[in-house]
């Protein structure tokens, strides 16, 4: 074979192997940033919030929880009543048109808003987490099919079945 040959194929060679070690970097590197963003509230609609890159873990989430409640409450006065209240906190994956077809899932699955003009004005109803507080002052958190109770104390307790 010829030399010249030889050197052209052994530097495509090394460009395949760079453009390929450059995309699965990239690829890495945006998994990372989709997994581990911080969470960030999109909106808040009466006692629903909905909110992007949601902590991974249960304990995460009511943690998230607990450190934005104030500010929460503060801003959107979501809990109207201490002793009885209900939140459903959201995954936020964009905003969609409401489905058609009878095979692109139930329109009860989705939440628009009338203060967006356009077709993409729609959010899947995908629960991260619920939380439910009562007159004994007890929080119960639904989240990944199980639940959880927070006593006054702060104390946090799976609920056995």
């Amino acid at each position: 074979m010829d030399k010249g040959l030889l050197k052209m194929r052994s530097e495509v060679r090394r460009l395949l192997i760079n453009i390929t070690t450059t995309s699965v970097a990239l690829a890495v590197a945006w998994q990372l940033w989709d997994t581990f963003a911080p969470t960030k509230i999109i909106r808040v609609d009466n006692v629903a919030v909905y909110i992007q890159h949601p902590p991974l873990s249960a304990r995460a989430k009511i943690a998230w929880w607990n450190k934005n409640k104030d500010y929460l409450q503060h801003h959107y006065n979501l809990i109207k009543n201490p002793g009885d209240f209900s939140i459903v906190i959201m995954n936020f994956d964009g905003y969609e048109s409401l489905p058609t077809g009878s095979n692109d899932g139930s329109v009860d699955d989705y939440h628009c808003f009338d203060d967006i003009k356009g077709k993409d004005r729609c959010i899947y109803n995908d629960i991260a987490l619920m939380i439910h507080g009562n007159v004994n002052k007890k929080v119960f958190y639904g989240v990944d099919r199980k639940m959880y109770i927070e006593t006054p104390d702060g104390k946090l307790t799976l609920r056995e079945e």
